[in-house]
């Protein structure tokens, strides 16, 4: 059996072993799919934007990382990776 969820609502899955494993081929198909198409329009990775807050410190944790494989890294530009900062909190300021 099939279930569709409510536009709005997203299912994820985790990457790696037993991630889709319960799923039925043609679904599993379907999901991987859509990742490839998803990854496809987005482009390459340029770099994460992390932003953590807490309860009781009024110093959050701003940060940028740069994983294996994304575009920016410590040593780019430093204007190419303010950008992509900007886009970022653009990006969270349409947060709901």
């Amino acid at each position: 059996m099939e279930h569709d969820a409510p536009r709005g609502t997203w299912i994820g899955y985790r990457s790696g072993p037993g991630g889709m494993d319960h799923l039925q081929p043609d679904a599993r198909a379907r999901v991987e799919r859509q990742a490839a198409e998803r990854d496809e329009r987005r482009g390459a990775l340029l770099c994460e934007v992390h932003v953590r807050v807490y309860a009781r410190d009024a110093d959050d944790d701003i940060f940028v990382a740069f994983p294996d494989g994304a575009v920016l890294g410590p040593e780019s530009d430093e204007a190419q990776i303010a950008a992509a900062v900007a886009r970022a909190r653009d990006q969270l300021g349409r947060w709901r």
